[in-house]
């Protein structure tokens, strides 16, 4: 398997929605103070689609098929994904990820946010068909997360302010390498894996 460089865009929250990038994300936004503490975040990462509908907000032009966040009241909210529609039911103050998984198959997060003042939270979501994936920090030659399984994903808090990379490892091999990540306090970043047979994004 070859190793290839995630493609990386910081962005900044906007007021109605919190910007994440396929590949990598910034989730700065997920820690300010919301528009509503009573409304619900969700967003779709489908690596097939360009184009989506969450509670009535269409969504074009998706960037490798990764949506923003979306505030919505929460209940039961309609959700389109190309020809195909889902209903998700949400809570007050929860954060929603609804993913395709490298096997076709729907998955619901609910992302744990944890607001640590000294800290940083970096997630991994497995959405291939990688068996395991760990994520290693290079610089300290040591594992941040092990053993995330396909379709499942993990989260560690990490010291902050700090500027590392990351790599995501199957069984002690690099498949795939960030760039430079400046991880702020009571911050958040998103590495989202996708792929399957050895050719990984």
């Amino acid at each position: 398997m070859r190793v290839r460089q995630l493609k990386m865009l910081l962005t900044a929250s906007a007021l109605l929605l919190i910007q994440w990038t396929f590949a990598t994300a910034d989730d700065a936004g997920l820690y300010a103070k919301p528009v509503d503490p009573n409304s619900s975040y969700v967003r779709i990462v489908d690596p097939q689609a360009t184009s989506v509908v969450i509670a009535g907000l269409a969504l074009n032009d998706l960037d490798q098929g990764m949506s923003p966040y979306v505030i919505v009241k929460p209940g039961e909210i309609e959700m389109s994904i190309g020809l195909e529609k889902a209903t998700l039911s949400t809570e007050p103050g929860k954060y929603y990820t609804y993913a395709r998984t490298a096997d076709g198959r729907e998955k619901l997060y609910v992302d744990a946010v944890k607001d640590d003042p000294s800290k940083a939270q970096v997630y991994l979501y497995n959405l291939s068909d990688l068996r395991m994936a760990d994520l290693f920090v290079p610089a300290a030659k040591a594992v941040a997360l092990r053993n995330v399984a396909a379709g499942e994903a993990g989260a560690v808090l990490l010291r902050a302010p700090l500027a590392l990379s990351f790599a995501i490892q199957s069984d002690g091999r690099t498949i795939l390498e960030t760039g430079t990540v400046d991880l702020k306090r009571r911050s958040g970043f998103s590495i989202v894996l996708t792929g399957t047979s050895g050719n990984y994004h």
